[in-house]
């Protein structure tokens, strides 16, 4: 191997491999970073590049994909506090020793990795101390975590050369001048220069990123001389729950849960009445919290993807290499980032249409660069600029961002206003010679509305905002809120990676706060809260399970007015939290299954059902701009209410805030004094956002049937 023309770091080299070697460009250093940043400024580019949220059951269900580009320039917004937080993040991830990585902003990740690793080097402390106890010769484990990298390496060297340590955490290893360098969560030593390579994440299976994080690390020891015998994940078992016998049989925890409820049956209010309305209390439990290591951390070797017949990792990265050099593509990643140092500089590979370098792997075919399975000018992450906010193909929701990339790269432009149709001859069509959107609906409608507003600018009845054509669907929706009372309700939920209560699996959505808006006629009107009832709950006890005063007053105040119709904005996350709480807390299953199998979706309006055929955007602004967010929606029918005076104003903010609470990182004088106002605040605005949805979309319907 020659030597290399500038250093690649760890995720760079992952971000290269599994993506796009623009995006690992730009995420090389801060320098990269600010010429990207004036190129979206200056509308040289835009950029797509951020941290993308791939598992849902790992993520609240508000986590959205971070947009650090936003997030970077919009610091003033913010106030000191969060200013100085996010500073603090930032920084500190450019000062990584491994490079970069925009995934950590997403959510609580770094705590949730820092936390498992923990208890990883935990586990292989206490297998050491089992297989000292079957052998003469004792060994040892050793952590270098504390050691800055060029301390850790020369400590590193001394532990290898003792021939008295099991496992080292976090060695630290390096080539070509440190051009390559790399850590190791855990790694086993052998004779002879043999080692193993366990990589701690925290996460529930093996992704396309660890696969490329394991094959840096072998390629940097085999460069150093030694053997890598095995490489394997360290991940955590999602079917451990905390002190719980529940044995989980079906494919997954909400899998069970979801059968648990279908058990019960239809659940009449007569079943469940004397309960509801009696004062009953929910008891905590009082067993204490303990991690059963052996249970929590999970070692899989098997490679990622959803083959049952998936290969080990060792053969996966033994394919690889059969087929591609990796001096090679070490040498093409140094040379692409060595591009592009002087002020003004524009590497030209920026203007590539394809996604340069980056693999796939074909259960078929097998490993390839991702561009030679792709027919079209895939490359989203770095396009030729355009205004994202404009009413376009980028908005077409469910639609490919692959996809929306060719066909704004190879079309006369990416705004609907320049086209009289979606299908005239000026918009590409795909590698069959077909529209993209013959059977898109989403498409067509947006387009339409569009089309529509464009034409009547001033006249929003002529927009088809309701769409006619499948107004049975709207009507029978319209009908079902004809039933009082109407519960409409929201909740507030956070997770850990390792289990922070007792009854609960990594990753958990542990619900710790409600609102409850409860219409009683027809005479509603959210501009005048004493129309309505309300009511609302939030925990504010740092060492208790939240959920048991949670499920004890939700169940009291879902029933207070007799039972109704429960609403929910996206109903499968609200049921799935609730089915969990029946699963876990059977005295209390069927009041919960009640309120579950009584549960409609505010969203119907908007999102679409395969089962029953109906499309998507029953009603549609262009304000939406292809999103079904509440964010959007709401504002979108009604302007003069919003969130925007709120101090917290999106969910996973609130989700973040609470688990800083729990953890003791907000101290409760805080808490109680500034913070659970601000939680109250929009949480309760949330159920306050459906109540208007659903009086404008009555509106709308009325004015033009009238």
């Amino acid at each position: 191997m020659s030597n290399l023309i500038t250093k690649v770091n760890k995720e760079t080299f992952k971000m290269a491999m599994k993506e796009c070697i623009k995006k690992a460009w730009i995420w090389d250093n801060k320098q990269n970073f600010a010429k990207a940043v004036k190129w979206k400024k200056d509308k040289i580019f835009e950029l797509d590049i951020d941290g993308s949220l791939e598992d849902e059951k790992e993520f609240s269900k508000s986590a959205e994909s971070i947009d650090l580009f936003s997030a970077y320039l919009n610091m003033d917004s913010m106030d000191e506090i969060e200013k100085e937080e996010f500073l603090e993040q930032w920084n500190n991830a450019w000062e990584s020793e491994t490079g970069f990585d925009p995934e950590l902003f997403a959510g609580e990740t770094i705590e949730d990795g820092n936390a498992f690793g923990s208890k990883v080097k935990e586990y292989f402390n206490m297998v050491n101390i089992l297989a000292n106890e079957k052998r003469k010769i004792k060994k040892q484990t050793a952590d270098l975590e504390e050691y800055k990298f060029v301390e850790a390496e020369i400590k590193t060297k001394e532990l290898l050369a003792s021939n008295n340590y099991e496992y080292i955490y976090e060695a630290a290893f390096s080539f070509d001048e440190e051009k390559i360098r790399t850590r190791c969560d855990v790694l086993k030593i052998k004779e002879n220069k043999h080692v193993e390579i366990i990589e701690a994440k925290a996460t529930t299976k093996v992704k396309a990123e660890h696969f490329f994080d394991l094959m840096y690390q072998v390629y940097v020891l085999e460069k150093c001389g030694f053997i890598v015998d095995d490489i394997c994940i360290a991940k955590i078992n999602s079917d451990y729950i905390m002190n719980s016998d529940l044995v989980i049989t079906e494919k997954t925890f909400g899998h069970q849960a979801k059968k648990f409820i279908a058990n019960l049956g239809k659940i009449t209010y007569e079943e469940i009445k004397d309960f509801v309305n009696s004062d009953f209390t929910v008891e905590y439990d009082k067993e204490p919290i303990e991690v059963d290591l052996m249970k929590l951390v999970q070692l899989d070797y098997l490679t990622y993807g959803t083959d049952k017949k998936r290969v080990t990792l060792k053969q996966d990265l033994k394919d690889f290499k059969e087929n591609f050099n990796l001096d090679e593509i070490f040498m093409n990643i140094s040379k692409y980032l060595a591009i592009g140092k002087e002020e003004n500089e524009i590497p030209e590979f920026m203007h590539n249409k394809k996604c340069t370098l980056s693999f796939k792997k074909n259960k078929k075919l097998g490993w390839n660069y991702a561009m030679n399975y792709s027919n079209y000018d895939d490359c989203f992450h770095v396009m030729n600029w355009f205004d994202k906010n404009e009413p376009g193909f980028w908005h077409i929701t469910g639609f490919p961002r692959a996809n929306k990339s060719h066909v704004i790269r190879n079309s006369k432009s990416p705004y609907f206003k320049d086209y009289e149709s979606i299908f005239e001859q000026s918009v590409v069509l795909d590698a069959k010679g077909q529209s993209f959107f013959e059977k898109n609906h989403t498409a067509k409608r947006l387009f339409e509305v569009y089309n529509l507003k464009k034409q009547y600018p001033n006249d929003e009845t002529k927009w088809r905002v309701i769409d006619f054509d499948n107004i049975e669907f709207i009507n029978e929706f319209l009908n079902t809120y004809k039933k009082f009372p109407i519960y409409m309700y929201d909740f507030e939920t956070a997770k850990w990676a390792i289990p922070r209560f007792n009854l609960v699996n990594t990753y958990y959505q542990t619900p710790f706060q409600y609102s409850i808006d409860v219409i009683v006629d027809e005479n509603y009107d959210y501009k005048k809260p004493e129309t309505m009832h309300h009511y609302s709950f939030l925990s504010n006890q740092q060492e208790t399970d939240p959920r048991i005063k949670f499920m004890e007053n939700f169940i009291k105040d879902c029933f207070k007015h007799g039972p109704g119709i429960y609403v929910a904005y996206n109903k499968s996350f609200e049921q799935g939290v609730l089915r969990k709480l029946a699963m876990l807390f059977p005295k209390y299953a069927k009041p919960l299954a009640y309120i579950i199998q009584n549960t409609v979706d505010l969203m119907d309006f908007f999102k679409s059902d395969k089962n029953t055929g109906r499309p998507s955007f029953l009603i549609y602004h262009p304000n939406f701009k292809g999103s079904f967010s509440i964010k959007k929606t709401q504002p979108s029918l009604d302007p003069n209410f919003s969130y925007n005076d709120l101090v917290i104003n999106k969910g996973d903010k609130a989700s973040e805030t609470f688990r800083k609470f729990v953890d003791g990182r907000i101290p409760q004088a805080a808490w109680d004094l500034k913070v659970q106002e601000g939680m109250l605040k929009y949480c309760d605005r949330d159920t306050l956002a459906m109540v208007v949805i659903l009086k404008k979309v009555k509106e709308l319907v009325e004015e033009q049937n009238g």
